[in-house]
């Protein structure tokens, strides 16, 4: 039998962004790890960062959308 290594497709650790102009955090602090093979399901009422989320994985954020990315 042969162990499989799971590697992260996409991690976040501690990840915070605010967006330009804005005093406070669209997200902070996330911290995430999403393997290969796996769904997630991102959910959450309006304006809770799912979006951001996801454009800081996509990388709209940061050459798209300017602002400070930690």
């Amino acid at each position: 039998m042969v162990a499989e290594l799971k590697v992260a497709l996409i991690e976040a650790k501690e990840l915070t962004f605010t967006y330009a102009g804005r005093e406070a955090p669209s997200i902070e602090n996330v911290n995430l790890s999403i393997d290969k093979g796996e769904f997630i399901i991102l959910t959450g009422p309006s304006g809770c960062g799912k979006t951001t989320l996801c454009r800081c994985f996509n990388g709209l954020i940061p050459h798209f959308y300017n602002g400070e990315l930690k």
